[in-house]
């Protein structure tokens, strides 16, 4: 597809699919484009005798806010109507056609209770020292937080609340109290410092891959 020169464009560079192990996510800024891509998404599979799942392939249609979005887009893989949604969830990440990101930190506070309360049920009778190392492993990392640009800051108190309350729910700590105090003599990274510790490496990892095209 990246010879087709159909697609979106970075530059002088055709950038118009990415794909992740089974995944393909293919994105154009026309619907013309995007059934020719599609179509050689097709002819590709008969050659090469891989089968795409219809059922499972969605579209989302991203409008600018002065036009609003069709009823339905005449898109088609393999003769099978492609159906277009205003959410769909690609690698773990919740996207919408408004390009929002309320939904995906949603996700994330809804993750943090879910893992704060399954690890307070299996390791409740653990030393402290272990639960940190638990809280570490499963509630600090904050899958895409790196990419969230557009939400309320309704949302991002919910899920700084989140944090906080998993570490409370894990360690017993009434709510009144402040966990800060406790996370920092416990060498437990701090809700804003995880934000910004996940957003300066993703930084530092892009500027190593700007750099090392250039060489």
């Amino acid at each position: 597809m990246g010879s087709a020169r159909v697609g979106c464009t970075v530059g002088n560079m055709v950038v118009n699919h990415l794909k992740f192990a089974d995944d393909i996510c293919v994105f154009s800024p026309s619907i013309s484009d995007l059934q020719c891509l599609l179509n050689i998404c097709g002819y590709y599979a008969a050659e090469h005798e891989i089968t795409f799942n219809c059922n499972k392939t969605t579209g989302v249609l991203f409008c600018p806010k002065k036009y609003t979005q069709p009823a339905s887009s005449n898109v088609f893989l393999n003769d099978v109507h492609v159906q277009f949604l205003n959410q769909v969830k690609y690698l773990g990440m919740c996207i919408n056609a408004s390009l929002k990101d309320d939904d995906d930190i949603q996700r994330q506070v809804k993750s943090l209770y879910c893992a704060a309360n399954k690890l307070r049920g299996t390791f409740d009778q653990c030393t402290p020292a272990v639960k940190n190392t638990l809280f570490r492993a499963y509630c600090t990392p904050m899958y895409a937080c790196q990419l969230w640009s557009k939400y309320t800051q309704i949302s991002m108190k919910r899920l700084r609340a989140a944090y906080n309350n998993a570490y409370r729910i894990m360690h017993y700590i009434p709510r009144n109290v402040s966990v800060r105090p406790h996370q920092v003599s416990h060498c437990v990274t701090t809700f804003d410092a995880v934000l910004r510790n996940n957003l300066y490496r993703f930084f530092i990892i892009q500027l190593f891959y700007l750099i090392a095209s250039n060489v």
